[in-house]
């Protein structure tokens, strides 16, 4: 945690809606009913229960989206030499780095397995 995530936000000025207990209590029976008073605030619109079925089922796609990507974060060591080549390729094919590396691995993995190994004992680079 940073200090900038215990910095007050504007939101904190925001004054809460103040109720006792027993209204509290009531509201929760009509929650159940379907009927909320003091959690359904202005804040909040009122929609039927297909819109409300829709949103959550559009709200599940996208949860299931992100979940399905394709590409999972890494963290590697490479030279400053390979550092400044690799800039300098993104700068002239306009790619991502990191889509320039899978590139580049997809291309050796295509190879045979003997011009695989070949290359990788070959190069010299530490």
């Amino acid at each position: 945690m940073s200090l900038t995530d215990l910095k007050k936000t504007t939101q904190g000025n925001k004054k809460k809606r103040e109720f006792t207990v027993d209204e509290f209590i009531a509201d929760a029976e009509n929650y159940a009913l379907g009927h909320p008073e003091i959690v359904n605030s202005d804040n909040t619109k009122n929609v039927s229960i297909e819109q409300a079925i829709l949103a959550a089922k559009q709200q599940l796609a996208s949860k299931n989206m992100k979940g399905n990507k394709p590409f999972r974060h890494a963290t590697f060591t490479l030279s400053e030499q390979a550092i400044i080549q690799l800039q300098d390729l993104a700068k002239e094919t306009k790619l991502a780095k990191s889509h320039i590396i899978r590139i580049l691995i997809n291309e050796l993995c295509d190879e045979e397995q003997h011009n695989k190994l070949k290359k990788l004992l070959d190069s010299g680079i530490n």
